[in-house]
């Protein structure tokens, strides 16, 4: 019924009155569609009034949104975006590796690389600071601070401390992107550390030195521990001596204490045995020294004796 109430209203209209009419309903169309604007879900946007050139501070996530005729979005990306400066760096990949001195003067060469990523609730105070093409400031801030950055430690330090240097460079760029860029630094990366070459060949000799005295310390701890053991094994075999000798002299003790106590024995007895014999025969002692010389006489081999008469 609208349809054919409005076929009748245009027919019932002057021509010129009808192309104005249609002309003004696809121009109000355009308009109503072309005040909606949408954000996918990588981005965030700033609702910015072309006519007025004024910009909403209140930040817009994902989305499709009613803006107004003149107004559409500044879009800023949500995902973590990458600035490299590298050797091999190609036209529009922000720049060559980075050129610095050392503390203690020697030229460095960093190839780093690191990942930003856009503050939600700094978005307005990012656009009114640095403007939509904030990159390049981004650019110029990193090149400041990991050039500072390079000056605090001398070159060996560099050398023998890669992954601290790493470390701190990322802190300070993180801390400085928050402060003054509005965005985050979660992850960095230090490829490459490039020192004058007569250095690094100082730096591998140093090593190799140094890989010697730690073998020589080593071999001298086996050495060490070799003679120790050869030390002990001295000690054990004079200890074992020792008391092979202590056990033969007590054993030569003892079988000298057994023979002097048979001997006291035979002689005791051989006492009591003259004793009695004196007793028996009445005999002095004149004649019971010839009753001894007799006996031994006697005793004595008849092979090895030789009596003077």
């Amino acid at each position: 019924l609208l349809f054919i109430g409005v076929s009748w209203v245009l027919e019932t209209m002057q021509p010129w009155l009808v192309s104005v009419v249609v002309v003004a309903i696809v121009t109000m169309t355009s308009l109503f569609l072309g005040s909606f604007d949408s954000l996918e879900y990588q981005e965030f946007g700033l609702n910015c009034n072309y006519l007025s050139e004024s910009v909403e501070k209140e930040p817009y996530s994902a989305g499709r949104y009613y803006l107004g005729i003149t107004n559409s979005f500044i879009k800023f990306p949500r995902t973590v975006k990458s600035i490299s400066f590298l050797e091999d760096w190609t036209e529009g990949r922000q720049g060559p590796a980075l050129q610095s001195r050392t503390k203690d003067g020697l030229t460095v060469h960093l190839e780093v690389s690191f990942q930003y990523q856009l503050m939600f609730d700094q978005l307005y105070t990012l656009w009114s600071t640095l403007g939509e093409d904030y990159e390049k400031t981004f650019i110029r801030m990193a090149i400041e601070q990991l050039s500072t950055a390079t000056t605090h430690h001398n070159a060996h330090f560099f050398f023998r401390n890669r992954t601290f240097v790493s470390k701190e460079m990322h802190r300070k760029l993180d801390e400085h992107f928050k402060q003054h860029a509005f965005a985050e630094v979660p992850f960095f990366q230090l490829r490459t550390v490039h020192l004058p070459d007569a250095f690094e060949d100082a730096i591998r000799e140093t090593q190799v030195q140094e890989q010697h005295i730690k073998i020589a310390r080593l071999e001298q701890e086996t050495k060490k521990v070799t003679f120790a053991t050869e030390v002990l094994k001295a000690k054990q075999a004079v200890q074992k001596l020792q008391n092979e000798a202590e056990g033969e002299a007590q054993a030569i003790a003892k079988k000298n204490d057994a023979f002097c106590e048979q001997y006291k024995l035979t002689q005791q007895l051989q006492v009591n045995g003259l004793q009695s014999v004196v007793s028996r025969t009445s005999w002095n002692g004149f004649e019971l020294l010839n009753y001894l010389s007799i006996r031994a006489v006697r005793d004595h081999p008849s092979a090895k004796t030789m009596i003077s008469i």
